[in-house]
């Protein structure tokens, strides 16, 4: 049966475990896939940006998390930036799939000062396959399925050296990790808070470094800190290293072939005991922008850190 009594055993304990404590998917090129985690990025890149990450986590471990994202966004008129981003996780016998629509405003504060605002809303489908679980206990539970709604808000701010923004992605309840079919909606006390803060140094005339941080917070669950190093190398290589505080290192490569795009790609090597049963995991991103006509209202993107 494929280790299916064992594997079933721990996501069900897993399903368990996040019943009250909802949380958004991790990613280690989050610097690059900034819209699916705060609205008020949309439109801050480029005139038309469009992106795509594959995460497959703890390569090992049957049913261990699997990530893949789509988001396109693209400035408008008058400040506005407009996006939609589409997130599949599946997490052994759970797969969830969002939907949303990125909304955002840019308030010029100076020359090279910008404030962008965001809200993002949209819902998600979810499904529970828990018959097919087997618990030590030989339980049975029933699969679940359903849709349910998302809101979420950001606030972006970036300079030509320096970015910093904080956003809550998801502030209504799932049911996405219950048991049963009982769920009532409404605002949850267990919001994912994500802020993140970079800059960009200028070496020399051919290597600019690039640190990063993003700290996420939720109720009842540990901090996580994630931080990085990114050199970047005639605006052609990036290499970087990450550590996420007490869970794992990282190490980061990119191509730009040009400088609408880049092939990203990262490695995570799991420093808790789970490390024993996995090969690490695996993130591929690709980001494409396209620029028309420069409008004012946004710094261009090669004088910020994107």
């Amino acid at each position: 049966m494929k280790r299916i009594a064992n594997i079933a055993s721990i996501f069900i304990l897993f399903l368990s475990t996040y019943t009250y404590a909802q949380q958004n998917p991790h990613y280690t090129q989050y610097m690059y896939n900034m819209v699916i985690l705060n609205p008020a990025y949309a439109g801050a890149r480029a005139d038309l940006t469009i992106g795509g990450l594959s995460r497959t986590q703890w390569v090992g471990i049957e049913g261990a998390p699997t990530t893949k994202t789509f988001s396109l966004n693209a400035r408008v008129v008058d400040g506005l930036g407009l996006g939609l981003s589409v997130v599949n996780d599946k997490l052994g016998l759970l797969e969830n799939t969002d939907f949303n629509l990125d909304v955002s405003y840019t308030l010029v504060m100076g020359y090279h000062q910008r404030l962008a605002l965001g809200i993002k809303g949209g819902f998600s489908n979810f499904s529970n396959n828990l018959a097919a679980g087997v618990t030590p206990d030989n339980d049975v539970y029933a699969s679940t399925s359903g849709t349910y709604p998302n809101f979420g808000m950001g606030v972006y701010y970036y300079n030509d050296t320096w970015f910093g923004g904080v956003s809550v992605p998801q502030l209504f309840k799932t049911p996405k990790f219950r048991l049963d079919e009982t769920y009532t909606a409404g605002i949850t006390e267990f919001t994912n808070i994500f802020a993140t803060f970079g800059m960009r140094f200028e070496l020399n005339e051919d290597l600019y470094f690039k640190p990063s941080t993003m700290v996420k917070y939720t109720k009842g669950v540990p901090l996580s800190v994630d931080l990085n190093s990114n050199f970047l190398y005639k605006e052609f290589i990036e290499l970087g290293v990450s550590y996420r505080y007490d869970d794992s290192v990282s190490a980061m490569i990119a191509i730009l072939p040009n400088k609408n795009m880049r092939i990203g790609y990262s490695y995570d090597y799991t420093l808790t005991n789970l490390g024993k049963y996995n090969s690490g995991s695996h993130e591929i991103i690709l980001l494409f922008d396209i620029d028309f006509a420069k409008r004012s209202r946004w710094l261009k993107g090669t004088s910020c850190y994107f």
